[in-house]
């Protein structure tokens, strides 16, 4: 017996998800998946060359914020910008983040291991931060995380990669805790290797 559309089906109309990292990899996949399940969808991205190209395959109800993810004051208002013009934001996916260099801990370079930090785990907390208190007075939320599977395992030569992932699964645990008591889920997705530019 095979369906004829074995995907999962959801519906999300009058839904605003946003997704860091949207331009490309991962975060385009999801938010791709986004828009054909109805959403209204904001990809935020530092890449507005491959934001503009996944735009076209979505020639309505998308939009591409050009979004650092690592400056809380920009994240505040570009949010501003976006509550604006969609009245808020009912989904985040944060998947912007970058590997980094591969080498053992003793030759990595302090720069990049801040840079990586910054990006994959401080990045993902400002985001949150932002976004939670809308949130909140709407009460209704829901927060996907992307992680990876080197934060549960520890992937050689990429500490500072695998510490950032950690990070991100661990605050993902406090922040549905935190939050257990309202109509917002916070939840991570630890993906293996999956060929995208990051894995190249």
């Amino acid at each position: 017996f095979l369906l004829e559309n074995p995907m999962n089906k959801y519906d999300l109309s009058g839904k605003v998800a946003l997704i860091t990292g949207g331009a490309q990899g991962i975060g385009l996949a999801v938010a791709t998946r986004m828009y054909e399940s109805g959403a209204h969808v904001v990809i935020c991205d530092i890449d507005e060359a491959f934001a503009k190209k996944a735009l076209q395959a979505m020639p309505d109800r998308a939009i591409f914020q050009n979004l650092d993810i690592t400056k809380p004051k920009l994240i505040k208002a570009n949010l501003d910008t976006i509550y604006a013009s969609l009245g808020g934001i009912d989904i985040l996916v944060n998947s912007a983040g970058i590997a980094g260099p591969n080498a053992k801990v003793v030759d990595y370079p302090l720069e990049d291991w801040k840079q990586i930090l910054n990006i994959n785990l401080d990045g993902t907390f400002n985001m949150c931060k932002a976004v939670l208190p809308h949130m909140i007075s709407n009460n209704y939320g829901r927060i996907v995380n992307i992680a990876s599977i080197a934060g549960k395992e520890g992937n050689p030569n990429a500490a500072p990669y695998s510490a950032s992932k950690a990070g991100v699964i661990a605050l993902t645990k406090s922040l549905g805790k935190e939050h257990a008591d309202k109509n917002i889920a916070v939840n991570c997705v630890t993906p293996a290797a999956a060929k995208t530019r990051i894995f190249d």
